[in-house]
């Protein structure tokens, strides 16, 4: 599998989510793909980076899923730091505090 450097619009997902997301990088960290900003591990805010996805299928709620993460996305890309955090990488994973985890939608 090719790892590849995360930015923003490329679409992420939960293992509990009913639907893909788009991550969301609104602000450039200084680094840009194909005229997009590059994504970092700590682009992992609840209702800012990462969007619902749409029901989660663990709960019982009725309610669109919010996500709730309590860390930043682990296994980045240590070899290229943007503004001393590592990029996110295609390989990286985010635990969410309702079970899932979230990776990127290869």
């Amino acid at each position: 599998m090719n790892e590849y450097n995360v930015k923003d619009g490329d679409f992420i997902y939960c293992t509990y989510g009913s639907q893909k997301s788009a991550l969301c990088v609104p602000i450039s960290h200084g680094s840009c793909i194909q005229g997009k900003s590059v994504a970092t591990v700590q682009d992992c805010k609840s209702g800012v980076n990462i969007i619902s996805f749409g029901m989660c299928t663990r709960t019982a709620s009725t309610a669109p899923c919010m996500p709730v993460i309590l860390t930043p996305w682990l296994l980045g890309n240590e070899d290229m730091k943007i503004n001393g955090d590592p990029a996110l990488l295609s390989t990286s994973i985010l635990s969410c505090a309702c079970g899932g985890i979230i990776k990127v939608d290869l």
